[in-house]
């Protein structure tokens, strides 16, 4: 892949709920699926830690933190020191986490994937869950396959491989492994759509630079002429309860 320029952009300016919906969609998804106080979650791609903090504050599960982006994991960190909670959050790659097979209850990503080879993500999710794990993933999503030149417009700002529709991103977790899988859209949880701009803050560093502006223009551009056509989706998909056959690779 390339620069990264649009992750740095968020990094940068330490963008809170760079997912479509921020925190009212987190909200009301885990209206929906909520976490236990015995559980461990994973939080792929944690940002500034706005979800791990809220999953934590609200259910009392122990949350671990991952992120590639070392600005990200220092935002995490901070968060978490200032909302007095212990949560370990690492500088790490989703297509090769670091933790054992079958570590975690859930593993939740928010507009993580689409950023990576799911073909190597996925299969990490699936990896390090407990058999039965939920997956939570929440991604981008085209609403038809998109022309060369509409996809060389995307891929060109976010720097990434595939623009997925829903039908990909199914077959991509059935081919990794998952099954039960549930899809929800946006006015599934949400009364209304809640637009980028209201659910973010901002927690600016020095870092920023001429590249965080032009990656941030350039998001915005993408939305204003293909907002009706980059929507998104939530999947929500198990580990399948018989991992006899992982073991036996």
């Amino acid at each position: 892949m390339g620069d990264k320029n649009y992750l740095n952009f968020l990094a940068k300016f330490g963008v809170s709920s760079a997912h479509p919906g921020g925190l009212p969609l987190t909200r009301a998804l885990f209206d929906k699926i909520p976490c236990r106080q015995n559980e461990h979650v994973l939080d792929v791609g944690c940002g500034t830690g706005e979800t791990s903090v809220y999953l934590a504050k609200r259910f009392g599960c122990r949350v671990t933190a991952v992120d590639i982006q070392p600005l990200m994991v220092q935002h995490a960190r901070n968060r978490a020191r200032a909302e007095g909670l212990s949560i370990d959050v690492y500088q790490a790659d989703a297509e090769k986490l670091p933790f054992a097979d079958r570590s975690f209850d859930k593993v939740v990503a928010e507009s993580v994937t689409v950023f990576t080879n799911a073909g190597l993500s996925l299969p990490e999710y699936r990896r390090v869950l407990k058999p039965n794990g939920v997956l939570i993933d929440l991604e981008m999503t085209a609403a038809r396959r998109l022309t060369d030149s509409e996809a060389a417009d995307v891929k060109k700002v976010y720097d990434i491989d595939r623009i997925l529709t829903e039908a990909d991103w199914l077959e991509a977790l059935k081919g990794a492994g998952f099954q039960d899988i549930t899809v929800y859209t946006g006015e599934d949880l949400l009364d209304a759509e809640v637009d980028l701009p209201d659910a973010s803050g901002f927690e600016f560093t020095r870092d920023i630079d001429l590249d965080a502006f032009n990656a941030w223009f350039g998001h915005i551009q993408i939305m204003e002429k293909y907002g009706r056509i980059l929507n998104y989706r939530v999947y929500v998909a198990k580990a399948p309860i018989d991992r006899r056959a992982d073991e036996a690779k």
